[in-house]
C-alpha cells in the first residue's frame, strides 16, 4: 500500500465505469477513501461492479449520484469531505460527454450548452469548491483529450477539451503558492463504452494510432495516478498526451505509411 494515500481522500467524477472506474480502483487499492460522483443512479449495475472490484482493498468507496454541472452537488460533496475529516489530496475531473458530435453550423445551442456544462463547467465547479479544501501536496487532474490538441469536427466536444487545457493553466497558476498542482491529460483513443456505443466511429478509429491499438483504461489511469501522487511534485500546468503517438505523428504518420517510409504499427 502506498503510504501517501493511506487515510487520505480523493474525488473522481464519472467514476462508476470506464476510465473513471480505472483510476478509482487504483486509488482505493492505494488506501484512499474515494468519493465517486456519477450521474448514474445508485441502482445501476455499474456501481455494484465497481464495489465488487474494490472490496477488500485498503481504501474505501463513497458513491454519490450527482450532476456535476450543478453547483449544489459540489457543495454537498465538499460538506461530506469536511465532515469525514480525511485530507483531500486528489481531484480527478474525468466526467465527460460527447453529445451528438455535430459541426459548428449543425450543432444546436442546447447541445452546445449541455456538452460545455458537463465537460467544462463541471471541472470549473469542482476546482472552485474542492481546491480550498486541499492541503499542500494536493493534486488535480483534468481529463482533456487528443481532440484538445488538434482539430476535430465535433464543435462542442472539441471546444470543451481545448478549454479544459486553459482552465488547467489558470488554476495551476492560482494554486501553485498553496502547493496544489493542476495538470491535464490528453488521451487518444481509449477502449471504453463511450467509443464502443458508436459502431461507425469505433471502426473509423481502428487505424489512426501509430502504436497500432487503442489504449486500455488502466494505461491512462497509470498516468493519472502518477500526476496525483508525490512522484510528480514539480509538475503543474502541463498537458500530457497519452495517445499512442497520434498527436506527435499528426498528418505525417499516414503520409509516411502511404509513401512506404514507415512500416505497419506493431499489433
Amino acid at each position: 500500500m502506498d503510504a501517501h494515500w493511506n487515510g487520505k481522500a480523493a474525488v473522481v467524477t464519472g467514476g462508476a465505469r470506464g476510465q473513471g472506474a480505472a483510476i478509482t480502483r487504483m486509488l482505493v487499492a492505494a488506501g484512499a477513501r474515494v468519493t465517486v460522483m456519477d450521474r448514474l443512479p445508485l441502482s445501476d449495475p455499474a456501481w455494484a461492479r465497481l464495489d465488487a472490484q474494490v472490496r477488500g482493498q485498503p481504501g474505501s468507496l463513497a458513491p454519490v449520484q450527482a450532476d456535476i454541472g450543478e453547483e449544489a452537488a459540489w457543495r454537498d460533496v465538499a460538506a461530506r469531505l469536511q465532515a469525514d475529516g480525511r485530507p483531500l489530496l486528489g481531484l480527478v475531473n474525468n466526467a465527460g460527454i460527447t453529445g451528438p458530435r455535430n459541426t459548428v453550423t449543425r450543432a444546436s445551442l442546447a447541445e452546445w450548452e449541455q456538452v460545455l456544462r458537463v465537460n467544462l463547467t463541471g471541472a470549473f465547479l469542482g476546482i472552485q469548491h474542492l481546491a480550498p479544501l486541499m492541503p499542500t501536496g494536493g493534486s488535480i487532474v483534468n481529463m482533456s483529450s487528443v481532440v484538445g490538441l488538434t482539430g476535430y469536427f465535433s464543435a462542442a466536444y472539441s471546444t470543451s477539451k481545448w478549454a479544459l487545457r486553459g482552465l488547467t493553466r489558470s488554476a495551476a497558476l492560482e494554486l501553485a503558492p498553496a502547493g496544489v498542482r493542476v495538470n491535464c491529460i490528453c488521451p487518444g483513443v481509449v477502449d471504453t463504452e463511450l467509443i464502443r456505443t458508436n459502431a461507425r466511429l469505433f471502426e473509423a478509429l481502428q487505424n489512426i494510432t501509430p502504436m497500432g491499438h487503442m489504449a486500455q483504461p488502466d494505461q491512462v489511469a497509470e498516468v493519472m495516478f502518477f500526476l496525483l501522487g508525490p512522484k510528480s511534485v514539480y509538475v503543474t500546468g502541463s498537458d500530457i498526451a497519452v495517445d499512442g503517438g497520434v498527436s506527435g505523428g499528426g498528418i505525417f504518420w499516414p503520409v509516411g505509411q502511404a509513401v512506404g517510409a514507415l512500416g505497419a504499427p506493431a499489433g
